[in-house]
């Protein structure tokens, strides 16, 4: 599998700390390449689970993938997805691949630090994001 992406968004009503949602491309299974995992809590006694889909499938599950992926931190997969309707579904697959591929544009230090800081700390309250 090739982690698209993910992110912690913890706090949440399943789990103070984490609740961590992810987007894979699954290879193996040509059929139902993409993969929508979320797991809460963490570690073995961890809860969530994954699910397998094929292109053809994401509308009618209950499981509102673009919110997914927002939550994955990788919303420019349903951008991508929804500017190409009618596409195959491994020329799109090969389009997402090539499109994690490419190498990040540079941002400055300060900015980098904080993309990271937003992505993986979660300040609750009055203030928090």
């Amino acid at each position: 599998m090739i982690e698209i992406g993910s992110r912690n968004n913890a706090p949440t009503s399943q789990h103070p700390t984490h609740d961590v949602y992810i987007f894979n491309i699954d290879l193996s299974r040509a059929a139902t390449p993409f993969c929508f995992e979320q797991s809460t809590a963490g570690g073995h006694g961890g809860q969530g689970g994954a699910r397998w889909l094929a292109l053809d499938e994401l509308e009618a599950w209950p499981g509102e993938w673009r919110e997914h992926l927002k939550k994955s931190d990788c919303a420019w997969v349903a951008e991508l997805i929804d500017a190409h309707p009618g596409v195959d579904q491994v020329t799109l697959v090969s389009m997402i691949l090539k499109r994690h591929a490419e190498p990040a544009k540079p941002v400055g230090r300060l900015k980098a630090i904080g993309a990271w800081l937003k992505r993986n700390i979660h300040v609750g309250g009055r203030y928090g994001v």
